[in-house]
């Protein structure tokens, strides 16, 4: 192989390997602040469920609570994609 194309190859590769590094913080990022969100959803879920709770909604608090379960949920599902994705990063520098 032309050293020059060599060279060439090897060069387009990293950028491609720096690139996808960068996509990555950047994804991991995303799915932490969604994690985040999530989290504070689940909590206004909880707030409206006690209140719907004392109002004497007791169908209407049973359904905040699942929303905010399935929020919770979520939320775990997203922070262990973006640890996923770090670990993937740690793994890939050494």
């Amino acid at each position: 192989m032309d050293p020059e194309v060599a060279k060439q190859a090897s060069e387009r590769a990293e950028r491609a390997v720096t690139q996808t590094r960068i996509t990555a913080r950047h994804l991991a990022s995303a799915l932490g602040r969604t994690a985040e969100a999530l989290e504070q959803s689940a909590t206004v879920a909880e707030e409206h469920a006690q209140h719907r709770e004392r109002a004497g909604r007791k169908d209407a608090a049973a359904e905040e609570r699942r929303v905010a379960r399935r929020a919770h949920e979520a939320a775990a599902r997203a922070r262990a994609k973006a640890e996923e994705w770090l670990k993937l990063l740690e793994e890939q520098a050494t």
